[in-house]
């Protein structure tokens, strides 16, 4: 599996518009190509799973070539792309 990695830096302006903008950034990755499980948290970090490298990469070049990372009061710190190494779940 493949994850795009990203953190952000959000103006204090910029916070409370990320936080309400969270569970739609989630919901709207469920009919990516390739996307097997997201992470967003309250403060600027996203993990975002796929289950091939040609998804993720795909992916991660679609949103930098759209404008999607940088925005008045936004500024993305990392964007990338790595293999997942391990996974664990909990039960």
């Amino acid at each position: 599996m493949w994850a795009v990695v990203g953190v952000w830096e959000l103006s204090a302006e910029m916070h409370d518009e990320w936080r309400a903008q969270v569970p739609l950034m989630a919901s709207s990755k469920v009919g990516t190509p390739g996307f097997v499980h997201g992470t967003w948290t309250q403060d600027g970090h996203a993990t975002q799973v796929f289950d091939n490298e040609d998804d993720a990469r795909r992916y991660h070049a679609k949103m930098r070539d759209e404008g999607w990372l940088e925005r008045p009061g936004l500024r993305n710190v990392v964007w990338d792309v790595a293999e997942v190494g391990a996974e664990s779940q909990a039960g």
